[in-house]
């Protein structure tokens, strides 16, 4: 009858033991790789109450194993606005080291092929060049000049770091395109400062006690084509929205008076004077248009050397009529033919041209051009 007795006690302090060790394996998710953790159980008990030398158990030791994971956001609260012919301009992105292990990390800037934005609408545009960098520390936000790594070396396990992509925007866009883009962030080998480590290889055979194997923990990013899960890269994205001017130019033309009807119904004849209109409008929901310049080349068959003079409509001398919301406070301003300063001309910036300039259109505006001709 006291082998049993002997017995449950025995079980009862081995149980104890692996409850109490438990917690202990559980607390080594976090731990550094490469941390050697080793174990010995230790059993208690009594005979006929009597305690008894504890029996100890072997002691267990191993190195925990890497683990390779890393996340990536934008920090971007809306879509990046880019004016056309512009450089520099930013998409900014947190990358961090969620693994256990100090890390180098390469990145890349790969364009989105259709689809929906990051921040919405149709990505139907590219940039003309894109690169990728690291901030450095010194100045926030990108600098040019400053921040010109591109890789981030030596991030610590939970660290994180700052990176950008610039995109220059030469040629043409038309308003609210959109050009977006994944950061492309692959985990490589650490512990060489100033150098970007080689590609990470993952452990494929079975764990070992004595060895640092490595785990690509990581999920699927956004760049579903060169990123998928537990392949030691992830990926984020934003978007560029291209803000400019969108304008329209219509003219138009009436016949003010002609040699035989006077301004009674009058008719495009010789002799006949023609009134043209032209109206410029941006369009634009946001972007303004500047140093806008309005020329309009005329046939030798319409122009007598000149334009024609009404005094009625213009001042003396004066053959053109422009309204512009930065002009004159808005209001109507008679323009002389002659290039003496004022925006406006005739022949001078162009044979048989009339030149307006200096006109600036913000988003909505309009501004309307007149001026009038003589039949030939």
């Amino acid at each position: 009858m006291k082998i049993p007795r002997l017995i449950i006690p025995r079980c009862a302090a081995l149980a104890a033991a692996l409850l109490l060790l438990g917690p202990t394996l559980v607390s080594a998710a976090n731990t550094a790789a490469g941390t050697s953790v080793s174990n010995q159980a230790s059993v208690a008990y009594k005979v006929a109450t009597v305690d008894q030398t504890a029996v100890t158990s072997n002691t267990l030791a191993f190195l925990v194993d890497q683990k390779v994971n890393l996340t990536i956001t934008t920090t971007d609260g809306a879509a990046v606005s880019v004016t056309p012919g512009t450089t520099g301009n930013v998409l900014t992105f947190t990358l961090q080291n969620t693994g256990n292990a100090v890390q180098d990390f390469h990145l890349s800037a790969t364009a989105r092929s259709g689809g929906t934005g990051h921040f919405g609408g149709t990505d139907n545009v590219n940039a003309a060049s894109v690169a990728v960098f690291v901030e450095s520390g010194g100045t926030v936000g990108y600098q040019v000049g400053e921040d010109t790594a591109t890789y981030v070396d030596e991030l610590a396990a939970l660290g994180t770091k700052t990176v950008y992509i610039v995109g220059n925007f030469t040629g043409s866009y038309a308003n609210t395109n959109i050009a977006s883009y994944h950061m492309l962030v692959e985990a490589r080998i650490g512990g060489t400062g100033s150098s970007e480590g080689s590609t990470l290889t993952e452990t494929s055979a079975a764990d070992t006690a004595g060895s640092v194997d490595i785990v690509f923990a990581d999920a699927q990013g956004t760049d579903t084509v060169n990123d998928i899960a537990r392949d030691a890269k992830f990926s984020a994205d934003s978007d560029y929205i291209i803000a400019t001017a969108t304008l329209t130019v219509t003219k138009t033309s009436a016949v003010i008076s002609d040699p035989t009807n006077s301004t009674t119904n009058p008719k495009a004849i010789p002799g006949a004077v023609v009134r043209y209109t032209i109206q410029v409008a941006n369009a634009a929901s946001t972007a303004t248009a500047t140093n806008i310049t309005v020329t309009d080349s005329l046939n030798t068959e319409i122009v007598a050397g000149t334009l024609a003079f009404n005094t009625a409509t213009y001042g003396a001398g004066e053959g053109i009529q422009v309204t512009a919301p930065n002009l004159n406070g808005g209001a109507a301003m008679d323009l002389t033919n002659a290039s003496d300063g004022d925006t406006g001309n005739w022949n001078v910036t162009g044979t048989n041209a009339v030149t307006v300039s200096g006109i600036t259109l913000t988003a909505g505006q309009s501004a309307t051009i007149t001026f009038e001709v003589t039949i030939q």
